[in-house]
């Protein structure tokens, strides 16, 4: 359809925009992907070159702290790496026929809205959602500018002020320890989920307003009452990319006890490096959370949501500050250092005035209603007469206008999973 052509050139241009370096490593990826992808059923030892080469690239870009090598990083290297991983396995397996139709693997690869940010979804899914006959309706207008103007609400208004309080603690660890730690890693568990998961509310938006229906990469995520639950409800896309192509071929929990928590660790090591090697003592904990975190569960249904959401933000402390030794020692200030007093007094010392707390309190607020009772709004929502929907995105795009911090646009490079 026209329409696509359209979004593939389109979306060529913008992501040339972001460096031409990257945008030559793109193209010659979807290109090899496409070649080897045609020839692995004839040839089947040709998906190692295909996974390696594009992992081994993606590896090294992730060790670059570690060697010194500087390489090539192209934005949303690491989503569209797995992409064409999951791809190619997927063609060797025989569960997806190899794409003969160049433009249409490209598109399907690139698709800019989720380029930079996901959701990761399965090739077959995606080009389903990009190439079924669909059609563009008001209906579909209206859900995807709501969710569009929810995803800027979560972005610019929470995710943005929160941004200047944590910049401000982890830009000075001599002088921010003890209870400013333990608020630096409960507010950024606030920020990076506003944040990420309002990214990927625009990017659900803006593609449902375009008909296509793409995967929900988020439900409610520190609802969960252990670290298992989170995974399943955190990134919903990449775990279930994990657990497909790297937890079960290595045997998943079928070989005993000991290759599950083997199998497990693996899982989050991979993980950890995925988003970067300084990250792996971050992986480590999770994959232990995962193990043995429900043999710490309680009855109750709160205490064990508050203890999750505990561990899970103590962990963020890890991408907070640069180096895991800085984050390690920030950790351990939590538990020596009490100047909570001091604390509160100097909240307003910390980048807000006091009219930007009340609205960050009141944002976070709307957020967990909103995260405690999504069902319950989405079927409202549907309830609504058109008139009441229109009312309702102007509301938020007024919201958004009035009090997001850095104005109304996109900007790829400044959601922070986009780094990763």
């Amino acid at each position: 359809m026209l329409l696509n052509h359209f979004l593939f050139i389109f979306g060529l241009l913008v992501y040339a925009g972001y460096g031409i370096p990257g945008f030559c490593y793109l193209a010659v990826a979807v290109t090899l992907a496409y070649t080897l992808g045609r020839l692995i059923p004839r040839h089947k030892w040709l998906l190692w070159p295909g996974v390696v080469l594009p992992g081994l690239w993606l590896l090294l870009i992730k060790l670059q702290p570690v060697t010194g090598i500087s390489l090539l990083a192209p934005l949303g290297i690491s989503y569209f790496t797995l992409r064409i991983i999951s791809y190619m396995a997927d063609v060797y397996k025989g569960v997806q026929e190899p794409e003969r139709d160049f433009s249409r693997f490209a598109l399907t690869m690139t698709y800019l809205p989720h380029l930079f940010l996901g959701p990761i979804e399965p090739y077959g899914t995606m080009a389903n959602a990009l190439f079924q006959d669909r059609k563009i309706t008001w209906d579909g207008i209206a859900d995807g500018l709501v969710r569009l103007a929810w995803g800027g609400f979560k972005k610019l208004v929470i995710a943005a002020r929160l941004s200047v309080v944590i910049g401000t603690i982890s830009g000075d660890p001599a002088a921010y320890s003890g209870a400013y730690a333990l608020a630096a890693c409960l507010l950024y568990s606030i920020q990076l989920y506003a944040d990420f998961s309002g990214g990927i509310d625009m990017v659900l938006g803006l593609s449902r307003m375009l008909g296509i229906r793409l995967s929900e990469n988020f439900e409610s995520p520190y609802l969960s009452q252990s670290i298992q639950e989170f995974w399943r409800r955190w990134h919903i896309t990449l775990g279930a990319w994990f657990r497909k192509y790297v937890y079960f071929p290595l045997g998943g929990s079928k070989k005993g006890t000991f290759r599950k928590i083997l199998n497990t660790m693996v899982v989050f090591l991979v993980s950890g490096i995925w988003h970067g090697v300084e990250y792996l003592l971050w992986g480590i904990g999770h994959g232990i959370g995962v193990l043995f975190g429900r043999k710490l569960q309680t009855k109750s249904k709160l205490l064990n949501r508050l203890g999750t959401t505990l561990v899970v933000s103590l962990l963020w402390a890890f991408f907070v500050w640069p180096t895991a030794a800085t984050a390690g020692k920030m950790l351990l200030s939590i538990f020596t250092t009490f100047n909570y007093g001091t604390f509160f007094a100097s909240l307003g010392s910390l980048g807000l005035t006091l009219g930007d707390w009340i609205v960050l309190g009141v944002a976070v607020v709307i957020l967990t209603v909103y995260d405690g009772w999504t069902a319950k709004w989405h079927g409202l929502w549907q309830k609504l007469r058109p008139w009441a929907k229109t009312a309702v995105i102007g509301v938020l795009a007024l919201l958004v206008a009035l009090y997001g911090m850095y104005g109304i646009g996109f900007n790829a490079e400044s959601f922070i999973y986009s780094r990763f």
